[in-house]
C-alpha cells in the first residue's frame, strides 16, 4: 500500500505500459519505473461466528409466550443479559420448547 504525501489518501494503481499510482483526490502521480509483480497471494478466511448465548445458557425454569419464528410454537424458555454498554436495554434470549431454535428480540 502507499499512501499520497500531499493529501494522504491511499494511491490506486495503473498499469499497463506506464505503470503509475496515483491520488483520486489531488493531482499527485507516481510513476513505477520497473515492473510490479505480486508475488503472493493470500485468500482471506472469514472465522467462524461464535453464538451469544448457547442453549445451556438459557435455563428451562423461566417460561413465557412468544410466538417461534421457525415453527410458530407459541411457547419458549427466555433469559435477559446485558450485553451492551451500561444505558443500552438489556436483550432477551428466547429457545423454543419445541424445535430448541433460539432467537434474539429485536
Amino acid at each position: 500500500m502507499e499512501f499520497c504525501p500531499t493529501c494522504g489518501n491511499l494511491l490506486r494503481y495503473e498499469g499497463g505500459g506506464n505503470s503509475r499510482f496515483f491520488c483520486s483526490t489531488c493531482p499527485y502521480v507516481a510513476y513505477i519505473e520497473r515492473h510490479v509483480e505480486i508475488k503472493k497471494k493470500q485468500l482471506l478466511v472469514k472465522k467462524a461466528i461464535e453464538p451469544v448465548v448457547s442453549k445451556e445458557d438459557i435455563p428451562t425454569e423461566a417460561e413465557t409466550e412468544a410466538p417461534c419464528p421457525r415453527c410458530g410454537h407459541d411457547k419458549a424458555y427466555f433469559k435477559s443479559m446485558q450485553i451492551r454498554s451500561a444505558d443500552e436495554p438489556e436483550s432477551r434470549f428466547y429457545r423454543c420448547l419445541k424445535c430448541e431454535f433460539t432467537w434474539r428480540e429485536e
